[in-house]
């Protein structure tokens, strides 16, 4: 089951990529924006790939630090796109489709997160609410006086 997991999450990471490489280079930025081109970023991001498969603790590292400057300049370049004064143009309408699966995608990954938050919140109040029962209810513990009177 755990090797169906790791095909699905390099199928998903393998098109997540692709679906960056063509919304961002399928987007003319003007210059004030140019910082948040995401050319070069998704470019590194390929290359560290093969080294964070292989175990590397330093490029899994880089590539989470990578993977969240992509989310907030991704989000940015989303508003700015669909704002009515046009900051940000796609070139063709596959882009701006493109962005828009993107944008679901991100929004997916963060309900899974949500919802898994919440289960583990539950989980430990569910245990300090046991843990704070068996503290009230439990006996109190004899002292050694008590013990000689019932020998």
């Amino acid at each position: 089951m755990a090797d169906r997991n790791d095909e699905w999450l390099s199928v998903v990471l393998n098109n997540g990529l692709h679906l960056l490489k063509q919304f961002a280079q399928g987007i003319s930025l003007p210059q004030w924006l140019a910082p948040l081109s995401m050319v070069g970023v998704v470019s590194i991001l390929d290359k560290l790939l093969p080294s964070v498969q292989k175990g590397s603790l330093l490029a899994g590292l880089g590539s989470y630090l990578l993977i969240g400057i992509l989310i907030v300049n991704l989000l940015a370049l989303s508003l700015f796109l669909y704002l009515p004064g046009k900051w940000v143009t796609s070139t063709t309408p596959a882009v701006a489709q493109s962005g828009r699966v993107l944008l679901k995608l991100l929004l997916m990954g963060c309900l899974v997160v949500l919802k898994n938050l919440v289960t583990f919140s539950l989980k430990v109040m569910f245990d300090v609410i046991v843990l704070l029962f068996a503290v009230l209810t439990y006996p109190p513990r004899e002292t050694t006086c008590q013990i000689a009177a019932h020998c």
